[in-house]
């Protein structure tokens, strides 16, 4: 019995010496990769691919329409002010279409799609009820970038900001939304209105924006009210913006 075990295990022993080691799927822990071996990864690819226009909600999709809203601004000594119609079709059709696109640096609308301004490069901002955008970061391929400086003269920045000027960012790395409080995908205008439950109204904080552009450019600007339409006082996205060039 011994001798015919004894033969037994050397069998199994030459016939596993006989195996194919592709045969098993699973790499011994000690495996390693061969001197010579290469890895085709570029150096610079991002830990994870997400297109940012792909996780907007349905409320701020992207549109295939170019905006009904207009941009009316007048000159003086230099500062150019008037209104921006981001209504959007009103609250509840708001949906269903898209942002209204500006140049800051012109103050003239652009009229793209929202899906052109994803590679489009000539606006800076793009506004479309209490949302805010810039060129920049997930928003688009313009490489605009912004700063915030507290209160509510635009005459008190005369030149460019020190502070840290920030792109959009409402993608994170595991490409999900980030929201403002209000439900807006973040941007780098931050929290910029304050709103009254009560009467539901829609503020401007006492802030200046400046916008720099990949030109080396910046424009600084102020929103004064988010109610500007003096036919329809209580309209929401009428906005009145002053604006200058630094």
């Amino acid at each position: 019995m011994k001798k015919f075990v004894s033969l037994v295990l050397l069998s199994l022993a030459v016939t596993a010496c006989g195996d194919d080691a592709s045969s098993d799927d699973t790499a011994d822990a000690d495996d390693t990769i061969a001197p010579d071996a290469t890895i085709d990864t570029p150096i610079d690819a991002p830990t994870v691919g997400c297109d940012p226009g792909t996780v907007l909600p349905t409320a701020y999709r992207l549109i295939a329409e170019v905006s009904a809203g207009t941009v009316s601004l007048t000159d003086t000594a230099g500062v150019k002010s008037g209104r921006i119609d981001a209504t959007a079709g009103g609250l509840a059709s708001s949906p269903d279409n898209p942002m209204i696109y500006v140049n800051l640096a012109t103050g003239a609308k652009v009229d793209i799609t929202d899906l052109e301004a994803r590679t489009d490069t000539t606006w800076d901002i793009a506004l479309k009820r209490s949302s805010l955008r810039t060129n920049g970061g997930d928003s688009g391929a313009g490489g605009r970038t912004l700063t915030v400086v507290p209160g509510d003269d635009l005459g008190d920045v005369t030149t460019v900001p020190t502070s840290t000027f920030i792109a959009d960012d409402f993608a994170d790395e595991s490409c999900e939304l980030v929201t403002l409080m209000g439900g807006e995908p973040m941007s780098a205008f931050g929290e910029w209105y304050d709103y009254d439950p009560t009467t539901h109204a829609v503020s401007p904080k006492s802030e200046v924006y400046v916008i720099k552009r990949a030109d080396g450019t910046h424009s600084a600007f102020r929103f004064t009210t988010y109610y500007g339409n003096p036919a329809s006082p209580m309209s929401g996205a009428n906005y009145i913006i002053e604006l200058k060039q630094l």
